[in-house]
């Protein structure tokens, strides 16, 4: 197999590679206590298999086919279980174990939070299936069609919420016509914040002006902020440079997924990837948005 020659870069990516590896192995020991039996049956553990879905993302190659040709390539050294690994194999490897995706994710996100103050909520819209594809087939379950500008798209929506260090809490998929009124209180139950024991302000655009909403969050201990979209203050601009990342960086637009499943797992790992990157670089002293440079 070949590897990367030694240079201080690559001698940092495998830095980060190991951290990352070492902290998803420790927290699923926590969290599924009995995942490592039957390990020497199996090419790859299940904290290998999350931790390359991650790297996966952090390289941003959406095609598991390139993703593992390159791994086997340069990182055999570091999982030697990836050689000779099918896609398929590796795909439903990940497909079993997206449900810890999160838990792994939420694991973190205190250490890199804290207890904020200011929260920053927004939505993106996604598109699955280009419309004339859609008149083809049978359509993409969890979509639905909605106006955008002067187009139509079909899609879904991905709902999020952050701190203003651009850190993601929480966040949600809901098909493309859902107001985004109607998921915010589930964020921010699935955020876990706890009830009034720190004053908090959530910080919207005009989308989630509701009176019922900011009555129901000023009675849990949260202001709720709504501001045009050209005059969002400098906090509010964080969730719009976390999309940003999570669109140029993993791709979040471009998914190969069709299907639901396969879409919701891609979304999780972009974003627990994206979660990690922070965590990672906080440990290897480097800024905490500086994450292209290093996976690339």
């Amino acid at each position: 197999m070949a590897h990367k020659e030694h240079t201080p870069e690559s001698a940092l990516l495998e830095e980060a590679i190991t951290v990352l590896f070492c902290e998803i192995d420790d927290a699923y020991r926590t969290l599924n206590p009995n995942g490592h039996r039957y390990g020497s049956l199996k090419k790859l553990s299940d904290s290998e298999v999350i931790a390359l879905a991650l790297f996966q993302q952090l390289r941003g190659i959406e095609s598991e086919r390139s993703f593992l040709r390159d791994a086997a390539r340069f990182f055999s050294h570091l999982f030697p279980g990836v050689v000779g690994l099918h896609p398929s194999s590796f795909h439903r490897r990940v497909r079993k174990l997206r449900r810890y995706l999160e838990p792994l994710r939420r694991a973190i996100v205190p250490e890199l939070v804290g207890e904020p103050e200011t929260l920053v909520v927004d939505s993106r819209l996604l598109e699955v299936m280009h419309p004339r594809q859609v008149g083809q087939s049978a359509g993409f379950d969890g979509a639905a069609w909605v106006r955008w500008g002067t187009f139509s798209v079909y899609g879904v929506k991905l709902h999020l919420i952050c701190a203003t260090n651009r850190v993601p809490i929480s966040y949600e998929l809901s098909a493309a016509n859902v107001a985004e009124v109607n998921l915010t209180e589930e964020l921010l139950a699935e955020a876990k914040l706890g009830n009034g024991v720190v004053a908090r302000k959530l910080l919207a655009d005009l989308a989630y002006r509701s009176e019922a909403l900011k009555e129901e969050l000023a009675g849990c201990g949260i202001v709720l902020a709504t501001e045009q979209a050209d005059r969002r203050p400098g906090a509010r601009q964080q969730i719009e440079i976390s999309f940003s990342c999570l669109k140029r960086v993993f791709g979040l637009g471009e998914t190969l997924a069709t299907t639901l499943v396969g879409l919701a797992t891609r979304i999780a790992a972009k974003i627990s990837a994206y979660t990690y990157a922070f965590w990672v670089n906080r440990r290897l002293g480097r800024p905490q948005g500086r994450i292209k440079d290093l996976w690339a």
